[in-house]
């Protein structure tokens, strides 16, 4: 009886350990972080290498798929939020996760995006980053991530 007791009891720590780390992992909405930001270059549709430690201040890494409905959603915000961001001289980056160039190059065939767009083939970018669902942007100023937030993003909350 003693050994059915701890049995049920164990069970019952691994259910709720289960349950409290996918609750954390599936949370919507905005985390707040304060470590470094990984250093990377990647590049971009049109051939160019981009460094992150070349912009020391203000910078935005959208990570998506054209794979992803809301992702797709929140490409017009983007596009409508970048030329006041570099106004703002804070500078943008869609982040491709995982796919082949053709494919990122037919998806944007018809938007047309004026942002730079990076590809991040073997999602190593993405992982140094704990991106775990896409869309994830994160907000990056003097280095440090500020803020992360995992779900498609409007206009104005970018601004």
């Amino acid at each position: 009886m003693k050994k059915i007791t701890q049995l049920v009891l164990l069970a019952i720590l691994i259910v709720a350990a289960s349950y409290s780390i996918i609750a954390t992992a599936s949370k919507k909405g905005e985390v707040e972080a304060t470590n470094g930001a990984p250093s990377f270059s990647l590049v971009s549709i049109t051939g160019e290498t981009i460094d992150l430690a070349s912009y020391e201040d203000g910078v935005i890494l959208n990570f998506w798929a054209t794979y992803c409905p809301p992702c797709k959603r929140e490409m017009p915000a983007f596009e409508k939020a970048y030329e006041k961001l570099q106004q703002d001289g804070i500078q943008l980056f869609t982040i491709n996760v995982g796919e082949p160039t053709m494919v990122v190059n037919q998806y944007l065939h018809t938007l047309k995006p004026s942002f730079p767009v990076l590809l991040d083939r073997d999602g190593l970018v993405s992982k140094s980053y704990e991106v775990l669902t896409l869309p994830t942007t994160v907000f990056i100023k003097s280095g440090k991530i500020v803020q992360t937030v995992k779900g498609e993003l409007t206009e104005e909350q970018l601004l």
